[in-house]
């Protein structure tokens, strides 16, 4: 290599020294680049294994409690009012109250409820809560897929207990 060079003339050999030195440089540059791209990726993967492990803890401490029978009990809904307040306030907790158009009673112990453009996967784990804390089960459900991915448009009767 070094032969080849010294056949260069010295303006040939600055400008192959020059162009390795800026190949070289751009290597650097580039690798270092993707090592911080990674580490902030592993970074979020981090953050979202710790969110996750943070609610695992909480649902075996709650899990252990309810085997034990001093955790939340559930409570069976009785009358229409009761049902109407209750799938109100758990369908805000869950972050669909934007999404409920019309809560209504059916007879005394029914609640006809429309959601519109709601999350699938939020009203989905609202409707699992509603049944296993609650003792509120789904008389009658239809869901419409929205022209948005992931959302739905949903009619739905629920049927407290007793």
């Amino acid at each position: 290599m070094k032969a080849w060079l010294a056949t260069l003339a010295p303006r040939e050999r600055m400008v192959v020294i020059g162009g390795a030195s800026l190949l070289i440089v751009a290597l650097l540059v580039w690798s270092w680049l993707s090592f911080a791209s990674d580490v902030e990726r592993m970074r979020e993967v981090v953050s979202e294994q710790r969110a996750v492990s943070q609610w695992m803890e909480a649902a075996a401490l709650e899990a252990a409690q309810l085997r034990k029978g001093s955790g939340t009990q559930n409570r069976a809904v009785s009358g229409g009012a009761s049902l109407l307040s209750l799938a109100d306030q758990t369908a805000k907790r869950s972050g669909l109250g934007g999404a409920v158009t019309r809560v209504e009673p059916e007879g005394s112990d029914k609640v006809r409820i429309r959601l519109e453009r709601a999350n699938f996967d939020k009203m989905m784990r609202w409707l699992e809560t509603l049944q296993n804390r609650h003792t509120v089960s789904i008389d009658s459900i239809t869901v419409d897929q929205h022209a948005e991915s992931g959302m739905v448009n949903v009619r739905l009767t629920l049927k407290g207990a007793g």
